[in-house]
């Protein structure tokens, strides 16, 4: 579309001067009122041409009409020029070539390019009978009109020969185009650990490859066996972004529709293709639209096996056009490439999971050595997502802060019991220990291939506003809220719970604890929302059966934050 913009736009600049020479040939021939008229025809519509031509949006809606009868204009000023300049516009008709070999630049379809052809020669035949029907010589007329035909056959062969190259030249650009994003899209669905983008990812680059108007992917969900959709894409106009077609589909097929090509090809196990209809300047409806359903099939290394289906890809084109041949092996590849790039997402997801339950459960069993700490990052993780959900994070984030959470003390497997557990205050030694159980932590975590935004958080959950934190002390303006929301959430839960060294904290000393450091070390607004929770009582199910297995009695007060888990 872009090479054919470009085109247009050389013909509109090239229409100024080929008209122009030919009206300096004739004009002093023609009459006044017809030469005026001629010359504002051409200005008008050329002109529009032009406009049409200077903004993509603008020729994707109005270009092709705009051109068409830009070229039929073209044709009948050459004929009435030569019709009414006489003999002495006899040369005017060559101008005829020029109309042939400018659509040679603009079209591939050949068919198009001979039907124009022969309405030119229709047109040349009636200019050339209209002018030398005054002398009745036939012979005369019939070697005129030999002559010219000639001269129009001859620029034919040459528009068709431009065709040719112009579609040869098309093929190979497109067909390295394709090889190279077919490459590009290898090497980048490979690097992605979500689901959700390595689908929207497929789409963009199918839309970019393939030229199509929309499209969506449905994975089979691997527990329930349901299909469920992933992604859904637009092909944005102009500036607009990519939006869900279900917004604003326009042409698109239904949301049932597209269900229904789904559900088929995933039985099937075979390509859907349901070709558009012409729609010859009618309003386009769902059943002019061309839409291919593509199976995502994986062929597992055992023989025997039979491939499964893992999802469907649905596309669909433009109204009345359908999709071109090399389009489909496009499909066909990025599908293929697509299927094996999911599967290997599921398997190191599901790795990534088994691995982060192995944690889980050592960190658990961690825990339980001793009473006091059992459940501690469950409680921190809980508290801290409740934080984060009433700072309105998003839930990519409160999944990030839900690992880091359960994660976060993981480290404490290298400090000795007799530290853990020591009832008195910590030597040098003893404090230096416990305070490496941070970087432990993170270094257990970061073989997982954890998100480095969950390895940061593990790290420095002990970071303080004051920056007198610990491993690094960072600055305040280095302590993003996710860090925040955990360092406030492991502080409430070390004051909140018992401990060999002190009972928990009363709840209005807590409250004034939690006042006295806003600000301090504690990031204030997240001190707010842990506060509002605490008002509406959201945490008080979080700490039963805490409170019941120590038995607590909430009475005692101590050094509330002397030593944070």
């Amino acid at each position: 579309m872009e090479r054919r913009r470009r085109a247009e736009r050389l013909i509109a600049t090239l229409r100024w001067p080929a008209i122009a020479l030919g009206l300096a040939v004739v004009g002093e021939h023609l009459p006044a009122t017809g030469l005026a008229a001629i010359v504002g025809s051409v200005v008008a519509y050329n002109g529009i041409l032009t406009w049409c031509v200077q903004d993509r949006r603008r020729f994707d809606r109005y270009g092709r009409p705009a051109s068409l009868v830009a070229c039929a204009l073209d044709v009948g000023m050459i004929t009435l020029i030569s019709a009414l300049a006489g003999p002495v516009g006899s040369l005017a008709y060559v101008l005829y070539c020029f109309v042939l070999v400018t659509l040679g630049l603009t079209t591939t379809n050949l068919r198009n390019l001979y039907l124009a052809a022969a309405t030119v020669l229709a047109a040349n035949a009636w200019a050339t009978i209209y002018t030398t029907s005054h002398g009745g010589n036939a012979g005369h007329m019939l070697i005129a009109l030999g002559e010219r035909s000639t001269v129009i056959a001859f620029g034919c062969l040459v528009g068709v020969y431009v065709a040719k190259s112009c579609s040869q030249d098309d093929l190979l650009s497109e067909r390295g185009s394709h090889l190279r994003a077919i490459l590009n899209c290898g090497l980048r669905l490979t690097g992605f650990r979500d689901v959700h983008e390595l689908a929207r990812y497929v789409l963009e680059a199918v839309a970019a490859e393939t030229a199509v108007s929309g499209g969506q992917l449905c994975l089979v969900n691997e527990e329930s066996g349901e299909l469920e959709w992933e992604a859904a894409y637009v092909r944005p106009t102009g500036s607009e972004k990519a939006r869900d077609p279900t917004l604003d589909s326009g042409s698109a097929p239904s949301e049932a529709s597209l269900r229904a090509y789904a559900n088929w090809t995933i039985s099937s196990g075979k390509e859907f293709l349901a070709r558009g209809e012409n729609v010859d300047g009618e309003e386009a409806t769902e059943d002019d639209v061309p839409v291919i359903a593509m199976p995502l099939v994986w062929h597992s290394s055992d023989i025997e096996s039979a491939p499964s289906v893992l999802g469907v890809l649905v596309v669909w084109g433009a109204a009345g056009q359908d999709f071109h041949a090399d389009a489909i092996d496009v499909l066909r590849i990025l599908t293929a490439i697509s299927s094996a790039a999911i599967v290997n997402l599921r398997l190191y997801t599901n790795l990534q999971k088994s691995f982060l339950g192995t944690l889980h459960t050592l960190a658990n069993g961690l825990e339980a050595r001793d009473e006091y700490t059992q459940g501690h990052s469950e409680r921190v993780m809980r508290v801290a997502c409740r934080i984060a959900d009433r700072l309105g994070v998003s839930a990519e984030g409160i999944e990030v802060l839900r690992n880091a959470s359960l994660l976060h003390d993981i480290g404490k497997i290298g400090v000795p019991d007799a530290v853990l557990r020591k009832s008195g205050k910590l030597t040098a030694e003893e404090w230096e220990t416990m305070r490496r159980h941070p970087v432990v932590s993170e270094e257990i975590c970061r073989p997982l291939g954890l998100a480095p935004e969950v390895l940061f958080l593990v790290k420095h959950h002990h970071e303080r506003l004051d920056e007198k934190g610990y491993p690094s002390g960072l600055a305040a303006r280095d302590q993003p809220v996710l860090q925040r929301i955990l360092a406030v959430a492991d502080s409430f839960d070390a004051m909140r719970s018992r401990r060999p060294y002190r009972d928990a904290v009363p709840e209005d000393e807590l409250r004034a604890e939690l006042n006295r450091w806003a600000g301090r070390t504690m990031d204030p607004t997240v001190v707010d929302a842990l506060m509002r929770l605490m008002d509406d009582g959201e945490l008080n199910s979080i700490y039963e059966e805490h409170d019941r297995a120590i038995g607590s009695s909430h009475h005692t007060a101590g050094s509330a934050v002397r030593r944070a888990a």
